[in-house]
């Protein structure tokens, strides 16, 4: 679909370098009351950001802080992201704390993953198990309807900040759902293993709980250790796992999929992209044991870097263990702080094991990040160190997927 032509903005250094003072101010505070100054000056300056629509400063803020103060950088982003998920809402005489919230869901097929709207008696089914199983008794809880993929979720801060106050207002105002016009959504990619994401808004009088966890540990848990807490969010995720499953389960049919935890959008979009690495290589490995009829101690992975200006993801090749040729290619793409200092190849090859895949190479050579010229897919590791199109052999039924 054809996008709307924003005008442009011209970037002010000046607001920038003002960004990059705060930050810097609020990672060098030594103290909680510091903090609480730093932090109200830095999210009046955030706000005023995203009321222009434009996301040039924050950007450049980001970009300068990542090259000068690592510390300012972590706290700066923090800070867009609690500006952008999370607020006070005043309607009438009262006011609420809001959120933005994510549900995350982990799946593979090898056929077509659901995107899209949502049908309303689905949506009630999930909003009742939500306000059952997780949240706390004063929530107001509204959901968009929905069921986003990665290439659906709006795209910058202001964009998401735009689809956050639509969610709290319409969580206030006691709605049940916001309408997402699919026309104006993202095509969907089609991938063997994928994310979707149940989107909601949830409000609460000031001060009060919003999840379950919260209200089941305040009071008679205070001072207590923190296993009593991480035994209540490890039963919250069990009971919304069973309930929430059985709501989807004819959604999803021909699917598997795995429920996460739901929270704060970033929080629970970041738990999806580490846990998605490990989800595909399981995806992948059942894939080609299913498909070929092969056991995973005669598949072989290739792992390599691959580099813009830094280290961004590792490419995991498969191929037969007596043949060259790539069968299927994964991309384990880098989270959060991790770096070329994070042991993430120790993850990737201990994710291989636990699915059965005990050869692998690890090419030492610095890649740039490469792609098919005619589809625009990702190239990936061969044995022999090149960079390679996924070929799928044409013997046996393959379900017609992108293999990228």
């Amino acid at each position: 679909m054809k996008k709307l032509r924003v005008p442009h903005r011209t970037k002010s250094a000046r607001v920038v370098q003002e960004l990059v003072r705060l930050a810097a101010g609020l990672a060098a505070s030594g103290s909680r009351v510091e903090d609480a100054f730093w932090e109200n000056r830095l999210a009046a300056k955030i706000h005023a950001q995203l009321r222009t629509g434009d996301d040039q400063n924050l950007e450049s803020a980001l970009d300068q802080l990542y090259d000068t103060d690592p510390g300012g950088y972590s706290e700066f982003m923090y800070a867009i992201e609690a500006a952008i998920e999370c607020s006070i809402f005043t309607r009438g005489d009262h006011t609420y704390d809001v959120l933005m919230f994510a549900v995350p869901m982990l799946t593979w097929s090898r056929f077509s993953i659901p995107s899209g709207p949502l049908a309303e008696s689905v949506l009630s089914e999930l909003r009742g198990q939500l306000q059952v199983q997780v949240l706390a008794d004063d929530a107001q809880l509204a959901l968009a309807d929905c069921l986003f993929s990665p290439d659906q979720l709006p795209r910058g801060y202001h964009l998401t900040h735009e689809l956050a106050r639509k969610l709290w207002s319409t969580a206030v105002t006691g709605q049940r759902d916001l309408h997402m016009n699919p026309r104006q959504l993202a095509e969907t990619g089609r991938f063997l293993s994928d994310t979707r994401y149940l989107l909601g808004g949830i409000a609460v009088p000031q001060g009060k709980p919003m999840f379950r966890w919260q209200q089941g540990n305040t009071g008679e848990h205070k001072g207590s250790n923190v296993s009593a807490l991480q035994f209540s969010k490890e039963q919250i995720l069990h009971a919304w796992q069973t309930h929430g499953t059985a709501v989807l389960l004819p959604l999803f049919q021909g699917c598997a999929f795995e429920l996460l935890m739901p929270d704060g959008f970033f929080s629970a979009w970041r738990a999806a992209d580490r846990l998605a690495r490990p989800y595909s290589v399981r995806a992948t490995v059942d894939f080609l044991e299913t498909t070929l009829g092969i056991s995973p101690d005669r598949l072989r992975a290739v792992i390599a870097p691959f580099y813009d200006q830094w280290l961004e993801e590792y490419r995991i090749g498969f191929t037969l263990k007596d043949r060259e040729n790539v069968l299927y290619g994964i991309i384990w793409g880098l989270v959060g702080d991790e770096d070329e200092n994070t042991d993430s190849v120790a993850q990737i090859e201990a994710a291989l094991r636990e699915c059965g895949v005990t050869q692998t190479i690890l090419l030492q050579e610095h890649f740039l990040l490469e792609y098919c010229e005619e589809c625009g897919g990702p190239l990936f590791p061969n044995a022999n160190g090149e960079i390679v199109h996924a070929e799928f052999p044409e013997e046996g039924e393959v379900a017609p997927i992108h293999l990228h």
